[in-house]
C-alpha cells in the first residue's frame, strides 16, 4: 500500500490512512433507553405539586430558603423537580417551606397500605 499524500504533497496523517481502510459505515445503534425509577418520578411530581399548591414561584422558594440559611439556585430546584433526586436535608427544608412533610414530598399518602419491600 502506498501512503496517501495530502494536498501539500506531504504524507497524510495517520488518521487519514486509517479512515482509508476503515470498515464500511454502519448505522450506529440507538442509545439504550435509560430505566427511570418510578419512585423518582413520583418524588419529582410531588415536588412540583407541592410548590404549585403553595403558589410560589421558583425564585420565591429559593429566596425563602436563603432567608433561612439554606442557599440553592433556581437550577438546583428545577433539577430536584425534574429528576426527583434530592438530599434528605434539602427535602426537609422544602417541606418546611411548603408546609408539608417529607413523606408528602416523596409522594406518600397516609391512606396507602403497607407493603413489604423486597422478597
Amino acid at each position: 500500500m502506498t501512503p496517501s499524500l495530502s494536498s501539500s504533497g506531504r504524507p497524510a496523517p495517520l488518521r487519514a490512512l486509517v479512515a482509508d481502510v476503515a470498515a464500511p459505515e454502519v448505522a450506529p445503534e440507538p442509545p439504550a433507553e435509560r430505566q427511570v425509577d418510578p419512585a423518582l418520578v413520583e418524588v419529582a411530581q410531588a415536588l412540583r405539586g407541592a410548590r404549585a399548591r403553595t403558589g410560589m414561584s421558583e425564585q420565591q422558594v429559593v429566596a425563602v430558603l436563603a432567608e433561612h440559611g439554606f442557599r440553592i439556585t433556581v437550577a438546583r430546584l428545577r433539577g430536584w423537580e425534574r429528576t426527583g433526586v434530592i438530599r434528605v436535608d434539602a427535602a426537609s427544608r422544602l417541606a418546611d417551606v411548603y408546609g408539608t412533610t417529607i413523606d408528602s414530598l416523596a409522594g406518600r399518602r397516609a391512606y396507602r397500605a403497607h407493603h413489604p419491600v423486597g422478597p
